[in-house]
């Protein structure tokens, strides 16, 4: 499945290729025969080579990374990828360099709410302050307007950085209807995995975790079993292909008491975390069975 975002970046095909050289060669023959002047001629014999080649290049960079996609892909859904040796490897020499983490306070309300306040929270904050404050600035001199739109803009950008500083998805998962001993005890003993602005905890009873927006806690009698999702990013610089990444989802299958649906919890980490996820599971869970699907989609940034 592919997702695009807001910007839809230009995929160059054989199609759009082959219009682009044509207009190119056009576009030459033009400034040489018809415009004539050293200028033209400059471009149809310099410029306009070089865009054809840069356009062959950017066609063969994007294609040659798809057909190692969907290679990749293969491996990805077969499971040999994960089932490799080398593989294997690698992911018994983090395993030694990367240990699970503990809680580093003796309060589970502490813990989670330190974990938010990340330096990159304190730089997002810093321009929308700088420029909220600028627009405050504008009231002695009857520009209220101006001053009241760039309060409520650069107000509101503010807020979205300070909220996730002070871990505004925190305190209202506290708010919520929630066994806070029982839930703390289990934290307070857990083992993490941590990546990025994420983290997924294996306590006594429950399994924890928390996105940038969400914390979870999850009975593990309600977990079906936890399955890996693959995302590959694809990444535009001017609406031209530049990179790749994959980015790893550890997907928690959930059977919700009340109705019996599963609902899926997707929490992303690196792919040796995902797998430490699925071996560690069982650990917690004796018993249950463990599905091992696996999703690949694509998207672009």
């Amino acid at each position: 499945m592919m997702k695009k975002n807001k910007k839809y970046p230009f995929v160059m095909t054989k199609k759009a290729l082959a219009v682009f050289i044509v207009f190119t060669v056009l576009m030459g023959l033009y400034l040489f025969f018809v415009r004539g002047d050293m200028a033209g001629k400059f471009a149809a014999c310099i410029v306009c080579p070089i865009l054809i080649v840069y356009l062959i290049y950017v066609y063969r960079k994007e294609s040659k990374a798809d057909v190692n996609a969907e290679q990749k892909k293969t491996q990805f859904i077969s499971g040999s990828y994960f089932e490799s040796p080398e593989w294997h490897e690698k992911y018994m020499v983090y395993i030694k360099a990367h240990p699970l983490e503990k809680p580093a306070y003796q309060s589970m309300k502490v813990d989670l709410l330190k974990r938010f306040q990340r330096r990159e929270y304190i730089f997002g904050m810093m321009l929308p302050l700088f420029l909220l404050t600028c627009s405050l600035s504008l009231i002695p001199m009857g520009r209220y307007c101006i001053a009241i739109i760039g309060v409520l803009l650069f107000g509101s950008l503010f807020w979205l950085e300070f909220s996730l500083f002070i871990g505004m998805p925190v305190r209202k998962w506290l708010k919520g209807d929630i066994d806070y001993p029982v839930l703390e005890a289990s934290y307070l003993k857990s083992q993490m995995l941590l990546y990025k602005t994420n983290a997924l905890a294996f306590g006594t009873t429950h399994l924890h975790g928390f996105t940038e927006n969400k914390v979870y806690a999850i009975d593990y009698g309600s977990i079906e079993g936890i399955s890996r999702k693959i995302v590959r990013l694809k990444k535009y610089e001017d609406g031209i292909y530049n990179t790749e990444e994959y980015q790893h989802f550890a997907v928690i299958h959930v059977r919700l008491p009340e109705s019996g649906e599963t609902q899926d919890v997707e929490i992303e980490l690196n792919e040796f975390q995902v797998q430490m996820a699925i071996d560690k599971l069982p650990t917690y869970k004796i018993g249950e069975g463990l599905r091992e699907n696996l999703f690949v989609n694509e998207k672009y940034d």
